[in-house]
């Protein structure tokens, strides 16, 4: 299971960014593609590095206004060279989605570029294993690999909160819980979309409200299908009105690298 080569299910020519670009053009380019990192490509054509949301949100500074009783998160002036990781994690188009999916979880990221005569030729991301869990209809429950205890905010939590809890705990993001049920998301991308917004805002104000909730025992390839007609990237798991845990694109692609 999962033995097809990655070629079958990579994005080719993936987008990516310069290493002298700002660090407000990069989280631009997230979040108009929506998605959470970037390869960053000298001239040659060759990956020297990857930028992330995380990397953006752990250089993201304070800075105060007169007349605001809060101060403004704001990303500082600094190129994608000066804050990417320089750890790619590489494979050939031959490589089994299999031994793809097991090097995201022991390296823990959400993808694994392609080269090929040492450029960059594509990206397998957790979103495209879960495809691939969709087409074997791989038929676990998803209880076996979500993950556990759920981090929850309140809605009336204030976002500078927030945005710690999601550096400090190292999760991409938090269940927004109201009287213990969730009602939101509160993600990386929500702390960078709300990056000029008062640090004294309340989470429930800037937070994504679709919440795909799920049951313990559905079948990993119908959560995954959901998740991907749905561009969710996280189901949370409730049972009996009790939230149990929280399945995301990479728990799936341990899933598939254990398969």
């Amino acid at each position: 299971m999962f033995r097809v080569p990655v070629s079958v299910y990579m994005t080719l020519g993936p987008a990516f960014v310069r290493p002298d670009d700002r660090l407000e053009e990069v989280a631009a380019g997230l979040a108009m593609r929506g998605i959470s990192a970037l390869p960053v490509v000298d001239p040659g054509g060759h990956a020297i590095g990857v930028v992330s949301r995380r990397d953006l949100l752990r250089v993201g500074v304070l800075v105060a206004h007169d007349g605001r009783s809060a101060p403004e998160w704001s990303l500082p002036e600094a190129t994608a060279k000066e804050v990417m990781s320089p750890e790619l994690v590489r494979v050939a188009s031959s490589t089994s989605v299999k031994e793809a999916a097991g090097l995201m979880v022991s390296h823990r990221v959400h993808r694994v570029f392609i080269d090929k005569d040492g450029r960059l030729e594509g990206v397998l991301t957790t979103r495209d294993v879960m495809r691939a869990i969709v087409d074997v209809r791989f038929g676990a429950p998803i209880h076996r690999f979500m993950s556990r205890p759920v981090q929850t905010i309140a809605p009336f939590e204030p976002l500078g909160a927030a945005r710690r809890l999601l550096t400090h705990l190292d999760v991409r993001g938090l269940v927004v819980a109201d009287e213990g049920w969730p009602i939101g998301i509160f993600a990386e991308q929500d702390a960078l979309a709300a990056r000029h917004r008062d640090d004294g805002t309340a989470v429930e104000q800037v937070m994504g409200h679709e919440v795909l909730i799920q049951g313990p025992a559905v079948r990993a390839y119908r959560a995954a299908g959901r998740m991907a007609s749905m561009h969710a990237r996280r189901i949370v798991i409730c049972d009996h009105g009790v939230v149990e845990g929280i399945l995301t694109g990479f728990d799936l692609a341990g899933a598939a690298a254990a398969a």
